[in-house]
């Protein structure tokens, strides 16, 4: 309900309409007592110790325990009726937006789609069981995870391990759910039953229904905004084709595999892409509590905060429709700020909800000294500016039948926004200066053999101290698309924020880790939808084979550690 029903453009808030009425007896006793007293027609009567009623001389018993009795009904029943007009005004608003919302998504049970979708729930499903019968004890990072949400489930909220980096969100909703089935559950009341290791993974798996969900509205959303440009391969796009692309960006292989396991990435996401959903909405506030909760789950969702925020200006001020073809960006941006000046009361009161959630992170970073909680010395900020190039080679690999597509755009492309060889020669230096001067080896790639950006880092990254350079016209290409695709689709200002936003997410982290690059490879591949059934179903086979791959490797290609401690005890497995 959050996140799918609409709501107004001035406050943000969906407003219920109730209407107030009258009692037929409040009405009766208002005519009879000359309109009675108070601004509802509501008539209380009151005696005196007398018996005399409103000064009234003395009557008898009769008439005053009928008195009484008007007394009471003028009382009670226009708060029933009060209170049942309410509740249908209440049910009807929630029946309107149940079909609404069953209308739009439009999914028949005889559509392919659903079938698709059907089908890779239920491969889900079973995957789940064989990980747990493969796994069943907590692996790597869920050693911490597991136990902390245990400590919650029963009732322990005053431990907390320090080998732990976010914030307890994902424990807190873990206990909220375990608690609630063992309230309703009479077969198995204790909550530390609903907080085993199959249960706790279990949750993820939902959560990754909720994602879909949340990402079809989204992309309904987004669609019907598209610009119809034939000459670069865009254009408007069916709700059969947005429940398409929500299917396949779910089975994004790093998403997928974490719905497996118990990782906060699963609930980070699903409440960053909730909080915009409601965002592009005009649900402000729901959004910015959304927001609030998925900075719970992972610190540098932060960023995606302000990201929400920003396009809130950036639809408001292209609505206005204030921009002229004519207008470079420079004029562009002159002609936004001026804007932002003019309407400064308007835009502050629209981002009140956004502002306090970032204003309450700040008084936690000076509270906390920082942002990392627990162990701080493996997650030190560095200027890791290589970083956003591994992001753009991480793309291009993912949406590889997408940029193979674009080739037969690219000269349109090139022509048309980046072939000025001021910009080439700049992309180009700044790669070199970052390569050559700020790249970072963390401790845990050299050293952790599960991970496969152990091996992408050996193997191919930094194979030779020459391989970067060779790739950076692949990260080159990329961007030029990135940078066509959002400017074409959205605007150069939602363009340039969402890069920045990349780079606030990549450039401080000093270890590799793909699982950063999650967030802003959803938040792109959102804002350019797939119209092309082949290119979406090439995408899907890319996905379900990487897919298909990391859970047998991680289920059967096991391996030994000679030393091994409590935590990480053998077998080892590879993963994400």
């Amino acid at each position: 309900w959050c996140i799918m029903s609409s709501c107004s453009s001035s406050d943000g808030e969906g407003q219920v309409s109730v209407r107030r009425v009258r009692s037929s007896s409040a009405r009766r006793i208002s005519k009879d007592r000359g309109g009675g007293a108070g601004a509802g027609g509501h008539y209380l009567a009151t005696s005196d110790e007398d018996g005399s009623v409103n000064g009234s001389p003395k009557i008898s018993r009769q008439r005053r325990r009928r008195q009484h009795h008007v007394r009471t009904n003028s009382f009670v029943y226009p708060l029933v009726d009060q209170a049942r007009t309410s509740g249908i005004a209440v049910y009807q608003h929630s029946v309107d937006m149940a079909r609404n919302t069953i209308s739009e998504i439009d999914l028949p049970a005889s559509s392919w789609c659903g079938f698709f979708a059907c089908a890779m729930l239920a491969v889900t499903l079973g995957e789940v069981v064989k990980v747990n019968n493969a796994q069943p004890t907590p692996y790597m990072d869920e050693v911490f995870h597991v136990r902390q949400a245990q400590h919650y489930c029963g009732g322990n909220w005053s431990v907390w391990d320090n080998k732990i980096t976010t914030l307890p969100g994902l424990y807190v909703l873990s206990s909220g759910i375990a608690h609630f089935f063992s309230y309703v559950s009479s077969k198995h009341p204790e909550s530390s039953y609903w907080c085993s290791v199959e249960k706790l993974r279990f949750i993820n798996l939902v959560m990754s229904v909720a994602i879909f969900l949340v990402m079809y509205m989204i992309f309904r959303k987004l669609s019907r905004r598209l610009k119809d440009e034939p000459g670069l391969g865009i254009q408007p796009i069916h709700r059969t084709c947005c429940m398409m692309n929500s299917l396949v960006l779910t089975c994004f292989p790093l998403l997928y595999f974490y719905n497996l396991l118990y990782y906060t990435d699963v609930g980070s996401v699903l409440f960053v892409l909730a909080s915009y959903s409601c965002s592009i909405r005009n649900c402000h506030k729901r959004s910015a509590v959304l927001g609030a909760i998925a900075v719970t789950f992972r610190q540098t969702n932060i960023i995606w905060v302000g990201f929400t925020a920003g396009t809130v200006v950036i639809r408001d001020i292209e609505f206005r429709g204030i921009f002229t073809d004519r207008d470079d960006f420079m004029s562009q941006f002159a002609i936004a700020f001026q804007a932002i000046l003019r309407n400064f009361k308007r835009y502050l009161k629209l981002l009140t909800p956004y502002i306090i959630v970032i204003l309450g992170f700040a008084g936690f970073i000076l509270y906390n000294k920082g942002i990392v909680v627990g162990d701080r010395s493996a997650h030190v900020a560095v200027l890791h500016f290589p970083q956003f190039l591994y992001f753009l080679l991480f793309l291009f690999f993912f949406s590889a039948p997408h940029m193979v597509q674009r080739l037969r755009y690219s000269h349109l492309t090139v022509l048309r926004y980046c072939f000025r060889p001021v910009h080439v020669a700049l992309f180009f230096a700044s790669a070199l200066l970052a390569v050559a001067c700020f790249r970072y080896e963390h401790p845990y790639l050299l050293s952790d053999n599960r991970h496969y950006t152990f091996y992408v880092w050996r193997r191919i990254l930094n194979r030779t101290p020459a391989t970067m350079y060779f790739l950076l016209p692949v990260c080159f290409y990329t961007f030029l698309n990135m940078v066509a695709l959002l400017s074409t689709v959205h605007s150069k200002f939602f363009t340039l924020l969402y890069f920045l936003c990349c780079a606030a997410q990549t450039v401080p982290q000093g270890l590799l880790e793909f699982r950063y690059f999650i967030l802003p490879y959803i938040l792109y591949r959102l804002h350019v939808p797939q119209h092309s059934w082949v290119v979406l179903f090439l995408e899907l086979c890319q996905y379900t084979l990487i897919n298909l791959l990391t859970v047998k490797v991680f289920l059967n290609k096991t391996f030994e550690w000679p030393d091994v401690g409590e935590m990480n005890p053998n077998p080892q497995r590879f993963m994400w």
